[in-house]
């Protein structure tokens, strides 16, 4: 199969495909170590002349494939301008290992400032020790709940409500201390935002620490 022009073996999905080439694509619902989910749209790419999602498309289907052509960037570019809805600013501080690729995203599609209106939900879960849950930079991409259920197999996170009343949560009225959670730290590793961030350090004084002390 040829992407881009380049001649490639046509092995799992076209988006194992184009990235295994380096080309940038965003998949913002998509984990490298976990099945697509197919929620975002952002892996639009051209497939035969047809618009298709990467994560879920077979690459032995295809024979040529475009990923920067007018078409696929545009809509790449609405999906992204509708995913600019969902969340507010993110937030000036540390995130997961992931947590930067929505504005590469937007960056890379000439949105770094997105033109539609954000409706950002605010809710915020700080009761498990070691990550926080910040409710407004989520775009509901699922990556946070198939990191939960596939790969550590316990299920303490789940979207819940449809359309815009659908929110990520550990359980109705409960927070995730009150969960089954057990702080693994695969939803953070996963997000995409900083909705999901490792919680910050608190700097603990020991016996000489203080200034004139010897340790």
């Amino acid at each position: 199969m040829k992407v881009d022009g380049h001649e490639t073996e046509a092995a799992g999905t076209l988006l194992d495909v184009i990235l295994a080439l380096g080309i940038d694509l965003p998949h913002l619902c998509k984990d490298d170590n976990l099945p697509p989910i197919g929620a975002c749209r952002t892996c639009l790419v051209e497939a035969d002349g047809r618009i298709v999602a990467a994560c879920h498309t077979p690459a032995a289907a295809v024979q040529e494939v475009q990923t920067r052509s007018v078409r696929a960037i545009e809509l790449r570019q609405a999906v992204l301008r509708l995913t600019a809805r969902m969340h507010g600013r993110e937030p000036d501080v540390s995130g997961g290992p992931r947590s930067g690729e929505l504005w590469a995203a937007y960056a890379a599609h000439g949105l770094e400032r997105p033109s539609y209106p954000s409706r950002p939900r605010s809710a915020v879960d700080l009761s498990s020790p070691f990550f926080e849950f910040h409710e407004e930079p989520c775009i509901l991409c699922g990556r946070c709940v198939v990191a939960c259920q596939q790969l550590q197999h316990i299920g303490a996170i789940g979207i819940a409500g449809t359309a815009t009343s659908a929110r990520v949560t550990a359980g109705a009225a409960v927070a995730f201390a009150e969960s089954a959670c057990t702080a693994c730290g695969s939803c953070v590793a996963a997000c995409p935002t900083h909705a999901l961030r490792p919680k910050p350090l608190r700097a603990t004084h020991r016996p000489g620490d203080a200034r004139g002390e010897e340790g």
